[in-house]
């Protein structure tokens, strides 16, 4: 028998990409394949630059000869801003050589290509970067985008300057700004865009009408631009299938004046859609995942298959859920939110469901919270009222947690606050929700999911605020390729 073992190339490759940097690093001292192929595996991890250090680091793992290891590179992070001309001139060099790097990100945008412009150049002198992401962009960003070489697959931009946009910071005519919205300023990579990201795009209210589109533009992201207007999006991405949309718009449905301006722009929406000449609506949206108070402003008048909402349901939200709902008819709808969800007076979810809103509707993902310090809920009784309408829908999917919870305590309050020292003792909050609780743990789980006899894939917990009293039923479904395990965020209960 042979003394020795003599390994394939190709099992010494799977080792050293099954290992750890730091073995990696240690494999490269053994012998030339590995000095070589432990590299690779190095630089297939991003390469972050966060601090000067960082640098020389980088410089002297390249070794005499920095262009050969430097094509390896994939992803390249900048997180700091500065570097001394000495750092600088040593990058350069290895930049240019990175044929195959495809995702870069600069965390500092603009004071990052101001004060290390050289880099800047080299990096917008590359041909194979598909994946670009900047934060605090502005003016030097928009003159890099001008001068990067490489067709991009995705983007991601965040304008945030100071204490706000940088389009809201620099004070510009509309024509002026209207250049800077993202179908014109992007419209070089209209034949290679999939995937863009718009954070702190500020843009005007009245726009001309773009020419450009893209037609393998995919997935959108619109995160705190104030009143977007939609139908440039749906003329320039006709094709798009995914828009996510996150503002502070939810908070602002609070106050009547800002409610109102919500209300004003979703007609203004609207009403472009369905203008003479106007672009119409999206063929085949099929995914909304964001808050709800921005599905309600874009004024969407396409159906939606999946919809997912971030936003913490209340009873400011509900007649409003109906009419977005008459439009989106989804065939999956995920959303969590307070008592009122089961108890509203006029648009609870369950009359909500009854309705031709629902007509498609397959699988839900719902999840109430039933404390409440207010409001006294038969509990019992609504959740009857909600099974009832998911079986008129013949609802395949569900995952439902309802959560019971003690009413909060008020706090004790300061003796200065108080007339009288006694009044010092923390006092307890109506127990109506107590009511709710013991209703919750009384009630029978297997006739509520009885009463929906179509479900095939079900997972229903009711939550009580001590542990026994939890409970759990579950369908398992035949076909495990059935939705959900793909993405946990849309058809989950996190």
């Amino acid at each position: 028998m042979p003394s020795t073992v003599t390994l394939d190339l190709d099992v010494l490759r799977q080792i050293i990409w099954s290992s750890d940097r730091q073995t990696c690093a240690a494999l490269i001292l053994l012998c030339r394949f590995f000095y070589e192929e432990a590299a690779k595996r190095i630089l297939h991890d991003p390469v972050i630059f966060s601090y000067h250090r960082d640098v020389w680091t980088f410089v002297r793992f390249l070794g005499p000869q920095p262009q050969a290891r430097a094509r390896y590179v994939r992803e390249l992070h900048f997180s700091l801003t500065r570097l001394s001309l000495q750092a600088m001139h040593a990058l350069e060099g290895p930049i240019s050589h990175m044929d195959r790097l495809e995702s870069l990100v600069i965390d500092q945008g603009d004071d990052f290509l101001d004060f290390c412009p050289s880099l800047g150049e080299a990096l917008a002198g590359l041909t194979s970067l598909r994946r670009l992401r900047i934060y605090f962009a502005a003016e030097l960003t928009c003159n890099f985008l001008k001068a990067l070489q490489s067709d991009l697959v995705s983007m991601s931009l965040d304008w945030t300057y100071c204490d706000d946009s940088w389009f809201t910071e620099h004070s510009m005519a509309d024509e002026d700004w209207a250049a800077f919205h993202p179908v014109p300023l992007l419209a070089k990579w209209h034949s290679t865009l999939e995937e863009l990201h718009c954070e702190n795009w500020h843009n005007t209210s009245q726009l001309p009408v773009f020419t450009d589109v893209y037609p393998n533009m995919r997935r959108l992201t619109i995160d705190f631009d104030k009143l977007p207007l939609v139908t440039p999006y749906i003329r320039a991405y006709p094709n798009l299938s995914r828009l996510s949309a996150q503002t502070n718009h939810d908070e602002n449905i609070k106050y009547p004046e800002d409610a109102d301006l919500i209300r004003q722009h979703r007609a203004l929406n609207i009403a472009s859609q369905e203008a003479v000449g106007g672009p119409g609506t999206w063929r085949c949206l099929g995914e909304y995942v964001g808050c709800f108070a921005d599905l309600y402003l874009l004024g969407l008048t396409c159906r939606i298959s999946r919809i997912a909402l971030t936003t913490q349901m209340t009873d400011l939200h509900l007649e409003l859920l109906s009419t977005v709902l008459s439009y989106a008819q989804p065939k999956h709808l995920k959303l969590e939110g307070d008592v009122s969800l089961l108890g509203h007076s006029t648009h609870s979810l369950p009359a909500i469901l009854r309705g031709p809103a629902s007509s498609r509707l397959e699988s839900l993902v719902l999840k109430v919270d039933l404390e409440t310090n207010e409001t006294s809920l038969d509990v019992g009784a609504a959740l009857n009222a909600l099974a009832s309408a998911l079986a008129k829908r013949s609802l395949r999917r569900l995952r439902l947690r309802v959560v019971a919870k003690d009413p909060r305590p008020k706090p004790r309050l300061p003796a200065y606050f108080l007339a009288h020292e006694s009044e010092l003792e923390t006092t307890q909050a109506p127990r109506t929700g107590a009511d709710i609780k013991y209703a919750l743990q009384e009630l029978n789980i297997d006739a509520f999911m009885g009463g929906i006899p179509s479900l095939t894939d079900a997972i229903v917990e009711f939550r009580s605020p001590r542990r026994s009293g939890d409970r759990q039923r579950k369908i398992v479904p035949e076909h495990p390729e059935l939705p959900g395990a793909h993405d946990p965020h849309m058809y989950e209960i996190i």
